[in-house]
């Protein structure tokens, strides 16, 4: 569990999980903002030098790593690396496509850009996005939305 204070004053509890991909807490509207995933790993596809990873009621492909299946650790997922879009791709480099659902979006207009904070099934990742694309992509909360990730931005923490 961890807590958010500002000028002394709690103002959000929770994991922290949680509490760093909030769209409407301090720490979603810096630069260098990003969702963390529990995750789990889950196999090595050696032959394609990725590792799977669940976590967080989604699938996420990583580069290759060197820690036996079954380890717990954390995806850092940046805000700035998650790309949304209304239907997938069909040829496209990237490893993960993630269907989630819109839950909030905040406007940043010091960065002209505007946060979106998709659900998952028990997880929550964020995009930085411009204001055009909420417009083009007609996105609102309870809408849903895929998030595209390229594996060598998720960065694997220590549980």
């Amino acid at each position: 569990m961890a807590g958010r204070s500002h000028a002394g004053r709690v103002i959000a509890s929770g994991s922290v999980s949680e509490i760093v991909a909030h769209g409407g807490l301090p720490l979603a509207l810096r630069d260098d903002a990003a969702a963390v995933l529990v995750c789990r790993i889950v196999a090595h596809d050696t032959a394609r030098a990725l590792t799977r990873l669940e976590g967080g009621g989604a699938v996420l492909w990583v580069p290759l790593l060197d820690t036996p299946p079954g380890t717990e650790i954390r995806a850092r997922v940046p805000a700035r690396e998650v790309i949304l879009a209304g239907e997938a791709p069909e040829s496209i480099s990237l490893h993960n496509i993630v269907p989630g659902e819109v839950r909030r979006i905040t406007g940043d207009p010091a960065k002209r850009s505007v946060l979106v904070e998709i659900g998952l099934p028990s997880g929550t990742l964020i995009s930085r996005v411009t204001p055009d694309a909420i417009v083009r992509l007609a996105l609102a909360p309870g809408r849903p939305v895929l998030a595209l990730i390229k594996s060598t931005s998720i960065e694997v923490l220590a549980a």
